[in-house]
């Protein structure tokens, strides 16, 4: 038996067309109109007969769906979104959800009105030597967006009570653009120094300025749209 969680969308609730500039919404209406129903749902195949069956575990209007990443691809419990205010109406992503698979109880944290969260992202609790950690024994990192300010912050709650709120705000000064990806590493490979971290800046910037370039086919260009006097400049000893 394949057991798979998904955040599975609704077209058919879309009402109005999707516009494709910036701010393509201004308003709640506009945005339930032009968005997709989202909810979590579980699909289990019998791999001997083929057949699927499928569960809604939520209603609630769902984004961005995680695990903890130690049972990614394994049984799992809890899984961790972002959610709407509004319920099983359509809603932008604003607070943080943790779903219980087994039992269909969910626990919820929604910031104020003005305040938006992003993608939750799942990171590990330090352990003691030989202590073995609960599924849900970390933390969730969400980018939160504040309208009021124009500007975000890094939210850190306890996995195993997101109602209780963030443990820890930190200002980052900026507005990061809401709903952006990322993910949470320990891994030494990503301890980069000021010098590295405007490197890839640098590398990204160029990365986007030749974005209509992308298609065009010259004996000198890669496939990411630069240059290899570029790839050479901005990979560097990445090569």
């Amino acid at each position: 038996t394949v057991v798979i969680d998904a955040i599975r969308s609704n077209s058919q609730s879309v009402s109005g067309n999707k516009a494709t500039s910036w701010p393509w919404a201004s308003s709640l209406d506009e945005y339930s109109r032009s968005t997709c129903k989202r909810s979590l749902w579980r699909y289990t195949v019998n791999v001997r007969t083929g057949a699927v069956s499928k569960d809604r575990l939520t209603d609630t209007q769902s984004y961005f769906g995680v695990v903890n990443p130690a049972v990614s691809a394994q049984k799992h419990r809890f899984v961790y979104t972002a959610i709407g205010s509004l319920g099983s109406d359509v809603a932008p992503p604003q607070g943080i959800a943790k779903f219980d698979c087994d039992n269909k109880s969910t626990d919820v944290w929604m910031p104020e009105e003005y305040e938006f969260c992003g993608e939750p992202m799942y990171a590990d609790r330090k352990m003691e030597e030989g202590q073995v950690a609960a599924e849900d024994d970390g933390y969730i990192l969400s980018v939160l967006f504040n309208g009021k300010t124009e500007e975000s912050e890094m939210i850190v709650l306890r996995a195993n009570n997101i109602s209780a709120g963030p443990v820890s705000r930190i200002p980052l000064g900026v507005g990061v653009p809401h709903g952006l990806f990322g993910c949470f590493s320990s891994a030494e490979e990503t301890n980069w120094g000021a010098e590295e971290i405007e490197r890839r800046a640098k590398l990204a910037l160029k990365m986007e300025s030749r974005g209509n370039m992308w298609n065009e086919v010259k004996s000198d260009f890669s496939g990411l749209g630069l240059r290899l006097d570029d790839m050479e400049e901005y990979f560097g000893d990445m090569m």
